[in-house]
């Protein structure tokens, strides 16, 4: 591996960390929220009181998803000598999870976003809001995929496949907002952060020494 390489694994590695710190911080912003009122005549009351823990997840997803994408993409690429079906599973998932963020972006952002100065009816609003629960639900299934898949083949051996279980269970659990306590929806983007960064510490890359047990795999020198 040349040195240039070496240091775009190093960025790659970064990147991944810092969006899975803010997709943490951005989706605990909203585990923040009272719970959605079920009348939409309230509905409209309710983001004006959440507008501030919307904003600021709104603007923590944008970097969020750019910087996990990037990252995973990187060293997904770079940790791959050949076909790799669960990857090609794990990085699908991650992909879902980060497309369903991106619907949460949107839908926040026009909640707290006076688009044109257009005011939303309540009926609209609500939504909007169900909307972004619902997409919410898709990212943490996403999630629970990915780590799954993703966690099973890394440096981490057996402790890697069991951080993944755990946190696959846990996702899919945090996966129903609407039916878990406060605490528990505060807990989960917490897990979602420190498996994220837990992932880009341990995934096999050129540099981690994959080479050398492939070859000792195979039988070492030439046939």
């Amino acid at each position: 591996m040349t040195p240039r390489q070496a240091v775009d694994l190093r960025a790659h590695r970064g990147l991944m960390i810092v969006g899975a710190l803010l997709t943490g911080g951005a989706l605990l912003l909203l585990s923040l929220l009272p719970g959605p009122p079920a009348e939409a005549v309230a509905m409209t009351a309710w983001v004006e009181r959440g507008h501030s823990l919307l904003l600021w997840s709104n603007e923590l997803l944008f970097f969020a998803v750019i910087c996990w994408g990037a990252g995973a993409r990187g060293l997904f690429s770079a940790g791959r000598p050949g076909p790799s079906a669960r990857i090609d599973v794990g990085g699908t998932a991650l992909t879902v999870a980060l497309v369903a963020l991106v619907v949460v972006l949107l839908a926040v952002g026009r909640l707290v976003y006076p688009v044109f100065e257009i005011d939303l009816s309540t009926e609209v609003v609500a939504l909007v809001v169900s909307s972004t629960f619902g997409a919410l639900h898709v990212a943490f299934l996403g999630f629970a995929v990915a780590a799954v898949t993703l966690s099973w083949s890394t440096r981490a051996g057996l402790i890697g496949r069991a951080v993944g279980i755990v946190a696959a269970a846990a996702f899919v659990v945090g996966s129903f907002p609407w039916l878990t306590p406060t605490w528990w929806n505060s807990l989960v983007p917490v897990l979602v952060a420190a498996w994220g960064v837990f992932l880009a510490s341990v995934i096999r890359t050129g540099n981690s020494g994959d080479a050398t047990g492939r070859t000792s795999t195979t039988g070492g020198g030439p046939r």
